[in-house]
């Protein structure tokens, strides 16, 4: 029927972005932002792979991006999501906590987390993260789909998960039309319940 969405993956680019480096010349001998446009770069260059599902090749750049930065939390929300594609829950939790813990401001990567709770039925929790992502950025569409789906689905709770579900149609312009057809049919549902 529905599914939960994780269009996080170009999303978490910006969080390779948002670094500090205070030397003037580092030890590749680039000046920093020289550096920084070759990270980025690299970084897209990664994302690309693993839109592409070349997972290996962009782990291999991630964990790269682990090492050489590891202030940044955008390396292990995407070796996260590389897990999951592998269908490996574990090992994705324990990546997307540590980028939650390198930046609890990330929704992309709080909305991770949560989707991988909800996986194992740790509903609280996840509607805990949902929320967290939500409040962090208000217009992050896919935590208030996905927000509204727990609600909805998991909670039967439609009259927390409509308000959500609006939200999202909003933040994309209407352009999800079986969630339009979905939250026309819930409300008409409560209207005449």
């Amino acid at each position: 029927m529905y599914y939960i969405k994780l269009l996080l993956i170009s999303a978490l680019l910006t969080a390779c972005s948002t670094t500090n480096n205070t030397s003037s010349i580092t030890s590749s001998g680039l000046s920093p932002l020289e550096q920084s446009e070759s990270e980025l770069s690299r970084y897209k260059t990664a994302i690309t792979l693993l839109n592409n599902n070349k997972l290996d090749d962009a782990k291999n750049i991630f964990v790269e991006f682990k090492y050489e930065r590891p202030e940044l939390a955008g390396p292990y929300a995407n070796l996260a999501v590389i897990a999951l594609k592998r269908n490996n829950p574990d090992e994705a939790i324990k990546l997307v906590k540590i980028a939650v813990e390198k930046n609890p401001k990330s929704s992309q990567a709080l909305n991770l987390l949560a989707y991988l709770e909800q996986m194992k039925g740790e509903i609280t929790s996840a509607l805990n993260h949902y929320k967290q992502a939500i409040q962090n950025n208000n217009n992050y569409a896919i935590a208030h789909y996905n927000i509204a789906l727990l609600y909805d689905v998991y909670m039967q709770d439609v009259e927390n998960a409509i308000p959500h579900y609006e939200r999202y149609m909003k933040l994309t312009n209407n352009k999800d039309k079986n969630t339009a057809d979905w939250l026309e049919q819930i409300k008409r549902t409560r209207e005449n319940g």
